[in-house]
């Protein structure tokens, strides 16, 4: 069967309202955007609000922590921006972490510069890599080099500051026509690099700043740093061509809900992840979720056995899974961006857990998982099963249903042996004969 990308592209585009995703067919497969750090190889990205990770929410209840993460195979933190708030405009009791005063300093609320930096110097010791948020759009409308630089802010015709999203209250837009603002901005980047030896920046909404700031700034980044890791919070290949290693896939789970909800004819979504890996840059990682600060939590988003469906499916897509501070648990409560809530980690689904430590253990043990080869089976899409082959040896079969689906032969013959189902939260001996509701396995294969 060949794809019509172009087809598939805009029929996903109609479904998938959500800001920063492209909505202009572009084919960039002949590029191939920036080399890929080492140490991103079969990793999980694991997203920490400082606020909420802990009753003290500060950095030395993270520090002491890592080893924590690190044994339930947590190797690359992506810390909330960590900078001091604005005060004027702001939002709730703490305010919003991405309405930035101050580039420059760290948030006294989670310690000092010197916190910081040895919760960087103790997770590099451990084998971990941290990366920071970088707020490039925006800042609070108090940002306190405003009162010696008051042109780095957009302002409309009567001179008062102005920003692009109405929503977004508390914070002003930078203005990029501006040489001062693109300097002041590269120094900001190179700071973090220079003063701290953070090893990448997720970058909110990437897509707002024009794209020949990042063609400038990113070689620049990468003198200091030459394995330094990029994500832009925006869904489009163009980030990729400009530098990113990573951009959002909002859409791939915005179509996944949809089949849960039956809105979505399964085949789209197999054609879709088809699409997305053919149209960007070959070496590009999206950046698969089922959840993140901006989004209500997994399980409040999938009901009962959907989650581990969903989490399987995850886990065996090409790209960088990420983990939002909490979901290993299956906590339902999504923390205040503007108040302190504390994540209350005592309660935890052990079952959640088990299925997430496994996960995280198989994709570093299958590298197929991580590959960008997929070969569905059209005849198990009709039936409602998602079943794709990754590399050579291992096969994703996963029923997206609400109905027990038995096997046909011609999807098991190859089947040597069951390294994941995610009823029982591992391998399983069982014969592969049929699946439960919302089951979802991970196969060994015979090689052809």
């Amino acid at each position: 069967m060949t794809l019509n990308l172009q087809e598939v592209f805009t029929e996903v585009a109609k479904r998938v309202p959500e800001l920063g995703v492209e909505k202009k067919f572009k084919d960039l497969s002949a590029l191939s955007g920036p080399p890929n750090p080492d140490w991103l190889d079969g990793r999980v990205l694991y997203e920490v609000y400082p606020r909420a990770f802990s009753e003290q929410g500060n950095f030395a209840a993270l520090t002491e922590r890592l080893e924590s993460l690190k044994n339930i195979g947590i190797e690359i933190l992506w810390l909330m921006p960590v900078y001091p708030i604005g005060r004027k405009e702001r939002k709730g009791k703490s305010g919003s972490p991405y309405a930035i005063r101050d580039y420059f300093n760290v948030n006294p609320e989670y310690g000092s510069k010197a916190d910081f930096k040895d919760l960087v110097r103790r997770a590099h010791r451990l084998g971990m890599r941290v990366i920071i948020d970088m707020v490039p759009n925006h800042v609070a409308p108090d940002f306190e080099t405003l009162h010696r630089q008051p042109d780095l802010i957009c302002r409309d015709a009567e001179g008062r500051p102005k920003r692009k999203v109405a929503d977004w209250s508390d914070v002003v837009d930078l203005d990029y026509l501006n040489t001062h603002t693109r300097s002041f901005m590269a120094e900001v980047m190179q700071f973090w690099i220079d003063e701290f030896d953070v090893d990448g920046y997720r970058c909110d909404v990437a897509g707002l700043v024009p794209a020949d700031f990042w063609e400038w700034v990113i070689p620049q980044l990468r003198k200091r740093k030459s394995d330094f890791y990029l994500l832009a919070e925006w869904e489009s290949p163009d980030l990729h061509r400009v530098g990113f290693n990573s951009t959002y896939d909002w859409s791939t789970l915005r179509l996944l809900r949809q089949v849960f909800a039956g809105e979505t004819k399964i085949d789209l979504l197999a054609d879709w992840i088809l699409t997305k890996s053919a149209i960007y840059p070959h070496n590009s990682l999206p950046l698969r979720f089922l959840e993140n600060h901006d989004l209500p939590r997994a399980r409040r988003l999938f009901s009962g056995e959907q989650l581990f469906a969903a989490m399987t499916l995850l886990f065996s897509l090409h790209g960088l899974p990420l983990l939002y501070n909490g979901q290993e648990i299956g906590t339902t409560h999504r923390p205040s961006l503007f108040e302190k809530e504390p994540i209350d980690w005592k309660n935890k689904d052990q079952r959640v857990f088990n299925v997430v430590r496994e996960l995280i253990d198989l994709r570093k043990r299958e590298p197929a998982l991580s590959s960008k080869t997929y070969h569905f089976d059209r005849q198990a899409l009709n039936r409602g099963i998602l079943a794709f082959k990754k590399g050579e040896e291992c096969k994703v079969i996963v029923n997206l249903t609400d109905r027990i689906l038995p096997l046909e032969q011609n999807l098991i013959s190859d089947v040597k042996t069951i390294v994941f189902d995610s009823k029982s939260a591992g391998a399983t001996q069982n014969d592969l004969q049929r699946l439960e509701a919302y089951q979802a396995v991970i196969v060994k294969t015979l090689k052809d």
